[in-house]
């Protein structure tokens, strides 16, 4: 290796050599490459169709060590919808409906209604996962894409809730400006029509201020049974505002579950296998939401109960 106190030739032709792999290993550790989180899964309300969702995105390693974390871009979703009614295939069935949107989607804000075919979902709007930047978004391979929010979402609010009633004719959405210490400022609930088949079709909404929202386990909300009003419980009270007039009330009696919030929807992450596109057998459990209903009524706050089927 060394000749009179120098590198000999040899040794410096090797480190040549080697030095171009070198180089091209060091560099892939900071290539972009794809990656994915966990899958989540939500049940229809008839129990028969399941929903997959799978948010997807470029990562690589930062230039800079201090940084401690990876840098991402690039984030889309892919919805898959599977039939489950019938016999499974234990090598894995199609997925009867493909979605793919733009950006991240909010962790547990999807929802799919078979009896009107639509999907509804949170959606990211730039690579800030998780961010404040999002909107509601309405999908349905019958042709219903979407809903126009610019007449009650502006740029300074972040949509907090997105849910639809149990008959999928209207969304919940509940809207608030968020400030850095994550305190909400003017929380405000809206009621939208979601019964037409384009975004020109929802005419009728109804807006209701809030006097305070937290993003806590004593805040929920929840859809009655038959859709006719939904539920909040704001602390030590809870409220009602009907759909038809989107009027707001003190409820003397309330449904003693708040959760989970309407008869179908997120219920984690999805198995490994499971769902239709796998080669693995599928193996699911049924749906939780079957037993949906206002009973029993309580009266107090303190009986409030969070209940994946009600008894």
């Amino acid at each position: 290796m060394l000749r009179n106190g120098s590198l000999s030739p040899n040794f410096l032709l090797q480190i040549l050599l080697a030095l171009p792999f070198l180089l091209l290993g060091a560099c892939s550790q900071f290539a972009w490459r794809p990656a994915s989180l966990a899958v989540e899964r939500g049940w229809s309300e008839t129990g028969k169709e399941l929903v997959q969702t799978e948010v997807m995105y470029e990562e690589r390693n930062s230039w800079n060590p201090m940084m401690g974390t990876r840098l991402k871009r690039n984030y889309k979703t892919k919805f898959r919808i599977y039939d489950l009614s019938g016999t499974p295939d234990p090598k894995g069935d199609p997925p009867i409906y493909n979605h793919e949107a733009a950006h991240w989607t909010l962790p547990g804000s999807v929802y799919y209604h078979s009896t009107t075919g639509r999907l509804f979902w949170i959606q990211g709007l730039d690579d800030q996962y998780g961010g404040n930047s999002r909107v509601p978004s309405v999908w349905s391979p019958q042709g219903y894409h979407s809903f126009d929010p610019s007449r009650f979402l502006t740029a300074e609010q972040t949509v907090l809730h997105f849910i639809p009633s149990p008959d999928g004719g209207t969304a919940a959405l509940l809207l608030g400006k968020t400030d850095p210490n994550l305190e909400i400022h003017s929380p405000k609930l809206i009621l939208a029509d979601t019964n037409g088949r384009s975004s020109t079709d929802d005419r009728n909404y109804f807006e209701t201020a809030l006097s305070e929202w937290k993003e806590v386990p004593t805040f929920q909300i929840r859809w009655s049974q038959d859709s006719s009003k939904i539920y909040l419980r704001l602390g030590g009270e809870v409220v009602q505002i009907t759909r038809k007039d989107g009027k707001i009330s003190k409820a003397k009696e309330f449904p003693r579950c708040f959760s989970p919030p309407t008869n179908f929807g997120p219920v984690g992450i999805s198995p490994a296998g499971s769902g239709g596109d796998s080669s693995k057998e599928r193996q699911l459990e049924p749906a939780p939401f079957r037993n949906y209903s206002d009973r029993p009524m309580v009266k107090h706050t303190d009986q409030i109960r969070d209940c994946i089927k009600t008894e």
